[in-house]
């Protein structure tokens, strides 16, 4: 390795039941990299007053009570296009590289989803 390869840091989830531990255990909701705070986990974090922090250059930057990574728009907001768009981003974040036929892919999976 030179140095220039890219550092893969794999992607977290985290849901509801890892808000109602830290709640539990009276401790923040720490995300870091390229870590997913769940639409529901926000949901519960907020119904708890759980403080939400996202890791940053400095250390830990507090996001507020149960307020989420980003904020997720409401199904009725979200399009066709927008999801498009969202689950190619993702999926080339994941990856790292566009895999071939990726869109034909997507839009096979949107239209058996109705």
């Amino acid at each position: 390795m030179d140095g220039t390869e890219r550092r893969f840091e794999p992607r977290r989830f985290l849901t509801r039941h890892d808000v109602e531990d830290a709640h539990a255990a009276g401790t923040p909701v720490r995300l870091s990299g390229r870590d997913v705070l769940t639409h529901e986990a926000a949901q519960r974090a907020r119904d708890l007053g759980v403080t939400v922090e996202r890791a940053s250059h400095d250390g830990w930057a507090g996001a507020g009570a149960a307020a989420p990574a980003a904020a997720a728009p409401t199904a009725a907001a979200v399009t066709t296009d927008d999801l498009r768009r969202a689950v190619r981003a993702a999926v080339i974040a994941e990856l790292g590289t566009e895999p071939a036929q990726l869109d034909a892919v997507i839009e096979r999976v949107l239209r058996a989803r109705g």
